[in-house]
């Protein structure tokens, strides 16, 4: 008798398990919403607006543009073939003894966007209302100073070189 109410009382907290088939369903499910939301993750992030960058502290840019060289396609171009190298891609000819023609792609794909930047891109300014301006001159009547504000946005626009 007390051996069976043991049996009974096992049989009660057995754990209701499912059964491989569920199992199998369950799973596949899973891989597949975990795919699915690998996929959503990388088009959320593909499509995130840049980080707006932080503004450089004053004649920092006119200092910077007298040591810039400008913009080289040749230059980039080389410098990402130089990073090919150090993760392990070869840059040498091809086994047949052919040209790289990697390498030659690598040199037109940079060529050509810095074509469009020197040729198409536009550099937009902005100075807003109450930047202090001064000024000097002279006429007839003497020396001349002026000393103020901007009183409405003032536009500029340039290009890259």
């Amino acid at each position: 008798m007390p051996n069976e109410n043991l049996q009974q009382l096992g049989e009660g907290l057995k754990p209701n398990l499912p059964s491989g088939e569920d199992l199998k369903k369950k799973a596949g499910s899973a891989a597949i919403m975990g795919t699915i939301g690998i996929i959503a993750s990388l088009f959320k992030n593909a499509f995130k607006p840049p980080k707006k960058l932080k503004a450089l502290p004053k004649g920092l840019v006119l200092l910077g543009t007298k040591y810039r060289s400008g913009i080289s396609a040749i230059d980039i171009a080389s410098k990402i073939i130089e990073r090919k190298k150090e993760i392990g891609i070869d840059i040498g000819p091809l086994p047949s003894g052919g040209k790289n023609i990697d390498l030659q792609m690598e040199v037109i794909r940079i060529e050509e966007i810095v074509d469009a930047l020197l040729t198409n891109a536009v550099i937009e300014l902005e100075i807003p209302p109450g930047t202090q301006l001064t000024a000097s001159g002279g006429n007839a009547g003497g020396p001349i100073q002026v000393v103020g504000a901007t009183t409405q946005l003032i536009g500029c626009k340039g290009i890259i070189r």
